[in-house]
């Protein structure tokens, strides 16, 4: 063995290892200041599950968590892990970057530990159009699988047609879908997610709030893991 290859090899662990912890440190501090700067700031009650809301998970779940979105918002559609344009330009700002509500559903929601509230607010100015379909898929069951396909094709959002095909795709009723669009009655729906978000201090997408504590912006998903894991204990 060549007698210079473990202190070199101990020398790169010890690089990896001293990093991660400094990562980790950094996002402890700075998950705390975000934390504490937000304290009080939005008002329980109005992040309480409601009969309309759009949940994924066991509503019984110990942890709540918020999300304010807008599907024509390019941030929004890289917390979803679904823009991989701004998920690029967020991972050459932080390497370390991971999109955060794939996080929280595969380590939180599938074991009932949190579940995943969607309300829609105007991040970008062009997602009401989608909104309508989305909540129409919901009467259908189909809420989330339409709200990924969604995200992944923030370009063509405001494309009628170009909804109705990615309807298609997760398997809607076109019939029920054309008749619940007709209707409208999900415009009511979209101005009480509006105005609640503006009630909780939302002035921008993606916000999330958990269990009240807010983050507005496309954060990593570590810093949700350090606060839902401090919940949890």
């Amino acid at each position: 063995m060549n007698k210079y290859l473990l202190p070199a090899s101990i020398l790169v662990a010890a690089v990896l290892i001293s990093g991660s912890v400094l990562y980790s440190t950094g996002v402890k501090k700075q998950t705390a200041s975000l934390i504490d700067s937000n304290k009080n700031e939005a008002p329980e009650v109005l992040l309480q599950q409601k009969d309309n809301d759009f949940v994924l998970g066991d509503k019984n779940a110990p942890v709540t968590v918020v999300v304010y979105s807008d599907p024509s918002c390019p941030f929004c559609g890289a917390a979803a892990g679904k823009n991989q344009e701004v998920m690029d330009y967020l991972k050459q700002n932080d390497p370390s970057w991971i999109a955060p509500v794939p996080g929280i559903i595969s380590n939180y929601v599938k074991s009932g530990k949190a579940k995943l509230i969607f309300r829609y607010y105007p991040g970008h100015g062009t997602g009401e159009l989608s909104m309508g379909y989305l909540s129409c898929a919901n009467e259908q069951g189909k809420f989330w699988q339409l709200h990924d396909e969604f995200f992944a094709n923030q370009n063509s959002i405001d494309n009628q047609g170009v909804l109705s095909a990615l309807a298609g795709t997760v398997g809607l009723d076109s019939a029920k879908l054309d008749s619940c669009l007709k209707k409208g009655d999900f415009t009511a729906k979209i101005q009480e997610d509006v105005e609640s978000g503006k009630a909780v201090g939302v002035k921008g997408t993606p916000a999330f709030f958990v269990n009240g504590q807010k983050f507005e912006g496309a954060y990593s998903f570590a810093t949700f893991q350090l606060v839902i894991d401090d919940l949890l204990k």
